[in-house]
This record gives C-alpha cells, sequence and structure tokens, in this order.
C-alpha cells in the first residue's frame, strides 16, 4: 500500500507540472517574470523589484535558475523544466520524506494517511508547483517537520540544527512571516533540560547560529548588490506589511472576510481541512508522544490560523505554509479514530479476528476511497476551468522568430498572463488600457549591457500604493498580436474577439490564432460544475450547467493598422 501512496504522490506531482494552473498573478510578475530576465534579459518588473523599494529577494530566484540554465529548444520548455524538478520535485521528495520519518517514529498508519492526504489534496497540487516564496516556506517546513520528529525520537545535535535551520532557511530566504512556524519547536529545544544536562545545548545555538549567519550574508551580500545598495530583503518585507504608512501596506489590494480561508480550505483539502483542525486541539490528549503531536503539528497550525485569520488582507497563498501541518494533524486524528472505532467494534460485536480486519479495512477504504474521488475531482475541474492560458500561450510559444520586436498586447485579461517564457525572443508583453486603475508592471530596461544595471536602474513612475501610471500602457495601434476573451467590454474597453450563436468572431484586420475555454467568473453555473469536474458520461444524472467563454490570442492582418 505505501509503494503505491508514494507512486500516486510523484504522478500527482507531475501531472501538476504539466498541467496545473498558475493560480495567482503574483507567481507570474513577481517571480517567472523576473526569472526570465535573469536568463534572457527581459521581462516585466513589478514595483517591489525597484531598488526604491526593494522587496523581492533575487537569491530565491537563483535556486531555480540553476535548475533552468541547461539548453532547451523553446524557452517555456524551461518553464515545465523547472516546474517538473525543481517545484513538484522539491516538494515530493519533502513529502516523502516526511512520511518516512512518520512511519520510523510515529506510526506507519499516520504516515500512510499523510501521505494519502498530502498527495491528492488540491491545494497541495497547486501549492506544490507554485514559484512562490510561501510555496518554498511550506517545502522547507515539511522538511522541518521530518527532522524534527526525528530529533523528538533521538535527540541528535545534528536533527535539531537541520530542524531549526530549515525554519530560518523558509523565512529569510522564502517568506519571512514563516519564522512563526518555528517557534514552538525552538522554544522547546531551548528549553529542553536534557540537552542542557548532555552540554548539547552549546552545540546546537552555535550550529543555528553559524547556519543563520551565513543564510543572512548570502541574503544581504546578493541582494546588496543586484540592486546596488545596502539592504536586506527580509527586513523590508516586514517593515512594509507591518509598519506600511497611510495608502500603504496589503490592504491596498484587498480585504476579505474571516469566512473567505474557510470556503478555501474546503475546497482545497474538503474532509481533511475539519479533520486537521480537530486533530490539532485533540492529538495531544489521544497520542502517548504527545509533546511531540503539540510542538510539531498543533501549535504551528494554532499558531498561523490565529495569525492570518484575523488579517484584513487575505490570499490563498498566505496559506500555503500550513497545508503539510493540515494533513499531518489530519492524518494523527484519522488514524486514531480508526483504531477506536476498530476496538468499539471488536467489542460490540462477537466476532473472529479476520471479520473484524476486513470490517475495518472496508471503512477505511471507503472513506480513502471518497475522498480521493472528490479530490482527484477537483484537481481536474482545476485544469479544465481555468488552464486556458497555459493552452493559449503555448501557440504563441512556437510563433516563428526574428530580429524585430513583436508586441503581444493584453488589456482586462492581463492577470491571466502566464509569462514570458512562452514569448519567443523578440516578443514582448505590452499592456492596453482597460477598466483595471491599479499600478501595472513596468519591464525591466533592456538598454543596459549587464544583469546588475537592470535590476540596479530606478524605474520611472513606480509606486507602492497601487496607483494607476500612464506610462505602463501602450496604445492598440502598437500592437502585433492581442489577447482577449470573449465576453463584453465594459465601457472604455477594447473588444476584439466576439463569440455569436457558438462561432467565435474576430474584429475586421485580425485574425484567430488560437482559442480556448475558460470559465466565466460571472456566469450562470448550476450545479457542482464550477467546483468539481463532472465525467461526460455522468452529466446526465448529475447537474453540470458551466458557461465558458472563450480565452484567445488574434494577429494582426499584415498591412492592417
Amino acid at each position: 500500500v505505501q509503494c503505491l501512496l508514494v507512486g500516486l504522490n510523484i504522478s500527482i506531482r507531475i501531472y501538476s507540472a504539466l498541467y496545473m494552473i498558475i493560480a495567482d498573478c503574483d507567481e507570474t510578475f513577481n517571480y517567472w517574470e523576473p526569472l526570465n530576465l535573469l536568463f534572457r534579459r527581459f521581462g516585466k518588473q513589478t514595483w517591489e523589484y525597484s531598488p526604491e523599494f526593494a522587496l523581492r529577494d533575487y537569491v530565491y530566484l537563483f535556486i531555480y535558475y540553476i535548475v533552468g540554465s541547461l539548453p532547451y529548444h523553446y524557452s517555456y520548455y524551461q518553464f515545465y523544466a523547472i516546474r517538473v524538478l525543481a517545484l513538484c520535485g522539491f516538494t515530493s521528495y519533502t513529502e516523502i520524506s516526511l512520511f518516512n520519518n512518520i512511519k520510523q517514529h510515529i506510526g506507519s498508519r499516520v504516515a500512510s494517511w499523510f501521505l494519502l492526504f498530502t498527495s491528492i489534496a488540491p491545494g497541495m497540487s497547486h501549492a506544490g508547483v507554485a514559484l512562490l516564496p510561501s510555496s518554498f516556506a511550506m517545502q522547507c517546513n515539511t522538511l522541518a517537520i521530518s527532522y524534527g520528529i526525528s530529533a523528538f525520537s533521538g535527540d541528535g545535535i545534528a536533527d535539531f540544527v537541520i530542524a531549526i535551520l530549515l525554519f530560518v532557511t523558509g523565512g529569510l530566504i522564502g517568506w519571512p512571516f514563516a519564522l512563526a512556524l518555528g517557534l514552538t519547536f525552538g522554544l522547546y529545544t531551548l528549553f529542553n533540560i536534557k540537552l542542557w544536562k548532555d552540554g548539547k545545548m552549546l552545540i546546537i545555538i552555535g550550529g543555528c547560529a553559524s547556519g543563520t549567519a551565513l543564510i543572512l550574508a548570502v541574503v544581504g551580500v546578493v541582494n546588496s548588490y543586484l540592486y546596488c545598495k545596502y539592504l536586506l530583503v527580509p527586513l523590508n518585507i516586514v517593515l512594509y506589511n507591518v509598519f506600511g504608512g497611510e495608502g500603504e501596506g496589503p490592504e491596498i489590494f484587498g480585504v476579505e472576510p474571516f469566512s473567505y480561508y474557510i470556503l478555501n480550505l474546503l475546497l482545497n483539502f474538503n474532509v481533511v481541512f475539519p479533520l486537521a483542525y480537530a486533530g490539532s486541539l485533540m492529538n495531544p490528549f489521544l497520542y502517548s508522544k504527545s509533546k511531540l503531536s503539540f510542538v510539531v503539528a498543533s501549535m504551528p497550525l494554532l499558531i498561523w490560523s490565529f495569525i492570518f485569520f484575523g488579517q484584513p488582507h487575505k490570499e490563498e497563498r498566505f496559506l500555503y505554509p500550513i497545508y503539510p501541518l493540515i494533513c499531518l494533524n489530519a492524518a494523527l486524528l484519522t488514524s486514531k479514530l480508526f483504531s477506536i472505532h476498530s476496538q468499539i467494534f471488536g467489542k460490540v460485536v462477537q466476532s473472529p479476528n479476520y471479520i473484524r480486519r476486513v470490517w475495518s479495512a472496508f471503512v477505511q477504504g471507503g472513506f480513502a476511497l471518497a475522498i480521493i474521488t472528490v479530490s482527484i475531482l477537483r484537481i481536474i475541474n482545476l485544469v479544465e476551468n481555468y488552464s486556458a492560458p497555459l493552452v493559449v500561450f503555448s501557440s504563441v510559444a512556437g510563433l516563428p522568430q526574428g530580429n524585430d520586436i513583436q508586441n503581444v498586447c493584453i488589456g482586462r485579461e492581463w492577470y491571466h498572463y502566464p509569462n514570458s517564457f512562452f514569448l519567443p525572443d523578440n516578443y514582448r508583453l505590452r499592456f492596453v488600457k482597460s477598466g483595471f486603475n491599479g499600478l501595472l508592471p513596468g519591464d525591466f530596461n533592456e538598454e543596459f549591457s549587464t544583469l546588475r544595471e537592470q535590476t540596479a536602474f530606478v524605474p520611472q513612475h513606480m509606486n507602492n500604493k497601487n496607483q494607476f501610471e500612464e506610462d505602463k500602457v501602450v496604445t492598440l495601434e502598437t500592437c502585433d498580436y492581442y489577447v482577449d476573451n470573449t465576453e463584453p467590454v465594459a465601457e472604455g474597453e477594447l473588444q476584439l474577439v466576439s463569440k455569436d450563436n457558438g462561432i467565435i468572431k474576430a474584429n475586421l484586420g485580425w485574425d484567430i490564432l488560437k482559442c480556448h475555454k475558460l470559465l466565466r467568473p460571472d456566469g450562470h453555473h448550476d450545479g457542482i460544475g464550477r467546483f468539481i469536474y463532472i465525467p461526460m458520461s455522468l452529466r446526465s444524472i448529475v447537474r453540470y450547467n458551466v458557461e465558458y467563454m472563450e480565452f484567445c490570442v488574434l494577429k494582426r492582418k499584415n498591412g492592417m493598422v
């Protein structure tokens, strides 16, 4: 069974690497675009990468630059190679590593439930493939938990040091707020009397201090060199998000109610979500190793939830670091509940042992099958309904290259742009004015001959208040290609493609290169088709009325302006 679970994990991660959507435009513009700059010396630049603000870490990007440096025929092959090897590959490694340590130190049943939950969770299918610091923090947190479990069981110096440094790495190279996840383990280590008595504590403190100093030095030196000013990016991030002035800070990008995270976690984990939070409260009382479950699993989940559920600005990616904790807490509780069920069944029903084993296997198998079915259908649903940008821009990636710059323009669909890895070398993304009135990304300056000159250049008309700047958009006359959907436009917006009686039509002077269906955000969706995929053979039984629009890329006809 465990070999099958490992195979399931690897299979779903590969599927996610090849087909999973980019769920957040922040991933595109703050990470894939500057990574494209490292490879190909062009890309969109957000205000966070302006040296004036310096809120993004280049060290994080260089990790993936190493993997993508192999030769590829098309640039978007680099995108998929990084996804398969460095993103999903590393995620799978951390999950299997934690699975093995749970099996060794807690129990094989808990380990099996953990690997099942984390493998099939829709949330893990996109968190594990996302080029985001919060995903990197999640991966580091998973490994830290793995070493933390070993440290609890053996009191080995190396396990304590590695676990703490993994928390530090996830915070300083990934997302600084993720340091909160290591708080309980760090305090447990510091106040572990046995470690003080054995004389191990000074070695642990020395190892952690040396490792942290090295990480800080790398982060400080690399970013100071590229921004051409002395700075520490993690500190800048904390200062902006916590101590930002009026009209600054994360709230300017929108606020959501408390229910946002509840609904989000239900979609991403279904029944595993309530099991996890119930387990975080109950597990310390159900297990003999109560201190382990409290320090490693329960408290970090509760601390993180307390911090982020109360924040006005909410993003799905803010919860990525606790995804492995959700699966671990749920696995601990699920294993214990089925154990209790088996004991009660054995006392109530006087039957041979093999009958009890068969019944227990039937109940657990049915539970697992139900979760697997719902979760897999949700994962397929995400690809089915939202993969249009990746599909359409794959056709752009295969367009012929030349010496002249070709402008690929996008208006209201700007946030669906996957990234510049899908553009040939002489193609550039341009924004056309739409109904969006916030600050759009600019471009890294291509006039400079060195990377440092590009990253250190302070662009004009950037602000940290999400205020629109006119110089970030171009006129339609400069566009060689245009990306849009077939929905009616708002007043003042451009519409070059429409759909009439099922027929897709382009405006005069434009040809349709590629279209693919995309879920209508404001469509009338009757049934559960918006949330889980229903196979065609069952749609006559299960209501699946979902409305789609077409996401298209158009090419200007020769000589037409």
